[in-house]
């Protein structure tokens, strides 16, 4: 990353608390140093609160295992940004279990939207989560109102590349041959997630992730993965060596120059790799790109040998 992207980074996240799970969203098949930032609320905070509608507030209030929202994501587009003021969020509730449709389009979304979806919009999404077939489960819903756009988009998860295919021949068959030609590439990865957006019809924008349960050093299908990414065209070989190398942590020790003040020689910094994401459109060339997951901890302290106790 370039001096000014991790300025741009360090600018955004100074407006947040440091133990929030935070997801880098990296660009794969170019030079370009935009990197986008995510961070997760599992529970209200006043150091965010103006970034988050008071009915969302009220759905994190709520987040134990009997809510159906299980966690709020801020996405921040910070693209060649120079103000220091935070970009207003594009907002997303992750969903724990089987959501009902209707409380989905009659009160999740309106409340991420800041209003009601218009008709022919909400019987799209009735359509679409009543058509989503087994084992497939919604997993995220998303308002794309920071954008200036009145779509949401749906993210689905547990369908093969195939199932993908027909389900958006169901849904929105005019995404099909685009989404023909990435699907592919995610042959073999364990947990596929299918998202897309609407408004007053289904957006040709289609994008599907992947991802392993383990990491690289363990998982030699990420590398497979990438290599594919590569050989298409749509990631450049040395982002994809970064991403590899990017699983690991900092601490104090590994990284004294770079610790912040504020934290201890108990805190760690673990990194590790989220998935990998292909977003094909119909008039232009599918884009890649790669989710990197900071994620801080405190290790207990050590526990004391009883010669420690005498």
């Amino acid at each position: 990353m370039g001096r000014q992207t991790i300025e741009r980074l360090q600018a955004a996240a100074r407006h947040f608390p440091g133990d929030l799970l935070a997801a880098l969203e990296v660009r794969l098949s170019s030079n370009s140093g935009d990197v986008d930032l995510s961070v997760r609320l599992l529970h209200p905070s006043p150091a965010v609160a103006n970034l988050v509608p008071p009915p969302l507030q009220q759905l994190l209030l709520q987040t134990g295992d009997s809510s159906p929202v299980s966690s709020l994501w801020l996405e921040l587009d910070l693209d060649d940004r120079t103000s220091r003021e935070l970009p207003v969020p594009l907002l997303a509730a992750g969903l724990r279990g089987d959501a009902d449709a209707g409380w989905v389009a009659d009160s999740l979304l309106p409340a991420l939207h800041g209003s009601p979806l218009g008709a022919a919009q909400r019987r799209l999404v009735l359509r679409c989560l009543n058509g989503i077939p087994a084992p497939g489960k919604l997993l995220y819903v998303f308002s794309l109102s920071s954008r200036g756009e009145g779509a949401v988009r749906l993210e689905i998860s547990g369908l093969e590349p195939a199932s993908i295919l027909d389900y958006l021949e169901a849904q929105a068959p005019h995404t099909v041959g685009p989404v023909s030609e990435v699907a592919p590439l995610f042959e073999g990865v364990e947990r596929i997630h299918l998202s897309f957006d609407i408004g007053e019809e289904v957006s040709p924008r289609i994008g599907i992730e992947g991802s392993f349960l383990r990491l690289p050093y363990r998982e030699p299908r990420w590398a497979e993965l990438f290599e594919r990414l590569v050989e298409r065209g749509l990631c450049l070989p040395a982002k994809r060596d970064a991403a590899l190398a990017w699983p690991g942590y900092d601490s104090l020790r590994t990284a004294p120059d770079r610790w912040p003040a504020g934290a201890g020689p108990r805190n760690v910094c673990v990194r590790s790799l989220s998935h990998v994401k292909v977003v094909s459109r119909p008039d232009r060339e599918p884009e890649a790109k790669v989710y990197l997951l900071v994620t801080p901890l405190v290790r207990p302290p050590a526990r004391r040998q009883p010669q420690d106790l005498a």
